[in-house]
């Protein structure tokens, strides 16, 4: 996990600024990627996603995101020590929970 900070973005290989708020978690898969093949997001996506939209969801405070990023962390390492996918299915997912809990 980092935090995005958009300086120097125009010398990255994009187009235009990244549409994500300055100080916002970003959950990064050790191999830095986002996807395995076009359209194949990996679980690292949904959850940045999920963070992005923590400010429309009643979340407008950078330790609030912070918090909220830990505990997705966390949660997302759990579940690889169980393997359990995080995308996988509601009922897995639920024992999982119940399991962490």
């Amino acid at each position: 996990m980092t935090n995005y900070f958009p300086v120097g973005w125009e010398t990255w290989d994009v187009d235009q600024q990244p549409l994500i708020r300055d100080r916002m978690p970003i959950i990064v898969d050790d191999d830095l990627r986002f996807e395995d093949a076009p359209s194949a997001p990996r679980s690292a996506m949904v959850e940045n996603y999920w963070l992005r939209e923590l400010p429309l969801n009643g979340a407008p405070d950078a330790k609030t995101w912070r918090n909220n990023a830990s505990s997705l962390c966390e949660w997302m390492t759990f579940l690889q020590t169980i393997g359990v996918h995080p995308l996988g299915g509601r009922q897995e997912l639920r024992a999982a929970l119940s399991t962490y809990a």
